[in-house]
Formats: structure tokens, sequence, C-alpha cells
């Protein structure tokens, strides 16, 4: 994730990177010589050292709050990337304690910032495909149950919600984010099933109702196989995920992507079909379908872009345009999901 987001950093010059903490000194060297900052393996020495005015945390959820909280008490701005806490209770104490020291909250919703979502969510709003009755995501993939890997305990504490990073937790925050977003409409309940820190892997299932009236879904399971054929993939002009780890997020080069990820939203008079990080959009309605042109930076674009947006409210003294409670209402539907399997119901949020 750090990677992505410093990778995205150099599309802007807003912002300078001059410092990075990694608990991993041969990993906090090598960052700092690759991008030209000062490496610390204590975060605490950084804050007491460094002149800073923001701080990105990007490390390890159960560490959140702590890191959000120290960087607020030193008078720093904060970007903290999804989810934004392990519990709603964390949240709105990271919350508060960026209030009482007066420091803004960004919360990493990078999706907002993808350029295909972006142009979506626009199209919706005008009424492109008409009332949205359906949104949907689907991620099912993997190398079977041998092949799962579990974020671990120090991203989610064991026995309580977690999972894989294409899992209903660490991924699926975001569509409960960008859904409500591109439909101009809130999540006003949630059901389905999610994967247990620590537990053997199993099939996720998240159902939103929107107070329009539309319907939410996504279905994850990172311990099967995919089920698409080579050929029913896609031209990519963004990087994977696989990609931004061997180093290649900056090669800007089109390639091909047999399953890329793709989010598709069903209207009364047309559907969208969008492949965010492919950064393609296409619309279909009783004219056929036609690819629609998109502008903007695609993956990792949208890290500089949500950097940019923060650093303005800095600059401007306003609210960021997406704040915590942004974060908190993603994290709230989420883990309704696991009160809806405790208590065989439906969560109202």
């Amino acid at each position: 994730m750090a990677l992505a987001h410093l990778e995205g950093y150099r599309q802007q010059t807003q912002v300078k990177v001059v410092a990075g903490a990694d608990v991993r000194a041969d990993r906090a060297r090598m960052m700092g010589e690759r991008y030209g900052f000062t490496p610390y393996t204590d975060y605490h020495e950084m804050l007491k050292h460094e002149t800073l005015d923001l701080v990105a945390v990007v490390s390890t959820v159960a560490t959140h709050r702590e890191a959000v909280e120290a960087a607020a008490d030193r008078g720093l701005h904060v970007l903290c990337e999804k989810p934004l806490a392990i519990t709603v209770e964390d949240a709105d104490r990271m919350i508060l304690r960026c209030q009482e020291r007066g420091v803004k909250l960004f919360y990493a919703a990078s999706y907002r910032f993808l350029p295909p979502l972006v142009k979506a969510r626009e199209m919706i709003q005008a009424g492109a495909i008409g009332d949205v009755r359906l949104i949907t995501e689907t991620m099912i993939g993997g190398t079977g149950p041998a092949g799962f890997q579990d974020m671990g305990p120090h991203h989610y504490p064991a026995g309580g919600p977690g999972g894989s990073g294409n899992g209903l937790v660490d991924h699926g925050i975001h569509l409960a984010d960008i859904f409500p977003w591109l439909l101009g409409t809130e999540i006003v309940s949630v059901s389905g099933r999610g994967q247990i820190s620590g537990a053997p892997a199993m099939s996720e299932h998240m159902t939103m109702e929107f107070q329009t009236g539309a319907t939410g879904h996504l279905i994850y399971d990172d311990a099967s196989w995919p089920a698409e054929l080579p050929s029913e993939g896609m031209f990519s002009w963004g990087p994977s995920w696989d990609e931004m780890a061997k180093g290649d997020g900056a090669s800007g080069k089109a390639h091909w992507q047999t399953n890329p990820g793709t989010i598709k939203v069903y209207g009364a008079k047309g559907t969208l079909r969008i492949f965010h990080y492919a950064n393609l959009l296409f619309l279909r309605t009783e004219r056929g379908v036609e690819q629609i042109p998109i502008g903007g930076q695609p993956m990792p674009g949208q890290f500089a872009a949500e950097m940019v947006s923060f650093a303005e409210s800095i600059r401007q003294n306003e609210d960021p345009a997406v704040g915590a409670d942004v974060g908190r209402r993603a994290l709230a539907a989420v883990l309704g999901v696991y009160r809806s399997m405790d208590t065989g119901t439906r969560t109202v949020l």
C-alpha cells in the first residue's frame, strides 16, 4: 500500500515526501533510497525529529488509532488508509482526538479518485441509466484453500472480523463507501456473512439496502479458483496490485488482465460496466454498447489525486473532501454484516 501511495505521489507537486517509517529496517532503507526520504524504524522518532505538515498512515489496521493519535498530538494533519479502524468506537476516538487537537483527518477513500468511478458517478447523477435498481461486485479466485492468505492478527485481531486482502473487511470496505457515493444515497440496512480472522476460509457476501430502494451485492471468495476464461479479460491502462508489488507501478504500459476488477450498475434505462483499475467504462442502453471516454490518471494516480485534494483542504483551511466520517460510515456498514451473522437478521444502520 505504501508503495502505491509513493508511486502516486510522484505524479503531483503539492506535497514532498521527506520521511517515512517502517519497523523493518531494510525495507525502510530501501524505500528511503528509492523515493528520496529519510528512513526511520520508529514513527515516534520520525514525528519527534522531522518538521512535518501532514502524515499518511498506511500501517497495519490494528495500529491506525495509535498512529493517528500520535500525529494529532503533535499538531499534524493526518491521512488514514482504510479501514479507518478496527471498531467504530476506535474510529470515534480518532475523530475526537483530531478535533481536540485542531487537525484535519482525511479518510483515504482512493476509489473516489479513480477516473472511471468519477465519470460513472457523474453519469448516474445525470440520469444516463435511469433509476438504479442494483449495483454489484463479485471477486472469486485464488489458488484454492491452500493458497488462502489471511492478513493476520497484526491487521485484524484473531476471532473478530478479518480475512484476506480481497475479502469483505479489507477490500469490501471500499464498496461500502463507493456504492452509496455513486448512487447519491445512503445505506439503510445490511446483512450477509464475513470471514473471521484466523478461521478457515469461507465465501463472504454482503447485501446493502439503500434509501432509494436500490440494492447492492458483494460476493467474495479468495480460496477458490477463477472461472473466467483468458479471452474474457481486458486491456488495462493501470497496473495490477501484483505488478505494483513487483515495482512495475510506474511502467505506464497497456497490458492484458485476465480478471480485472469490475463493478456493474443496473438501471431502468441502461447499465454501466466499470473497470475501475483498468481505467475503462462502458454504457449499455437500447442504442447498444458504447465505451465512454475517460480522462485523468489510472492506478496509481488515484493516490496522487487524493493527496492533492487533502493538501488543498489544508491550504484553504476547509473541511477535507473525504473526511473521517466517510470512513466511519463504511466501517459501520461492514461491521453490521457481522452483527447480522450473530442475530440472523439484517442490521439497520
